[in-house]
């Protein structure tokens, strides 16, 4: 990835953002919150969705599209939205 993909890719506010570890994972760009169970969470990001899979979790923050959680990760998952799908060319 050159320079100024680099810099287009950062600057898409659709794309989404993630920093994780085994107990912190901070997703950035997120819309929504679509659906929270026992061992996942779900965002809306704009192209995508995301599921963070484990337990435990702890909501730490939410702001300006960001999102903090704490707990046991286990696993992330993307998931393309209609919109995005409609986007594409065949």
């Amino acid at each position: 990835m050159n320079l100024i993909e680099e810099m287009a890719y950062d600057l898409d506010f659709k794309e989404p953002k993630i920093i994780v570890s085994e107990k912190l994972c901070v997703i950035e760009n997120v819309d929504a919150i679509v659906m929270i169970g026992e061992n996942s969470l779900t965002v809306e990001t704009g192209k995508k969705y995301v599921t963070v899979k484990g337990s435990g979790f702890v909501i730490k923050e939410i702001f300006e599209g960001r999102l903090l959680i704490e707990g046991t990760i286990q696993g992330i998952e993307f998931f393309r939205t209609q919109s995005a799908d409609k986007n594409r060319r065949i």
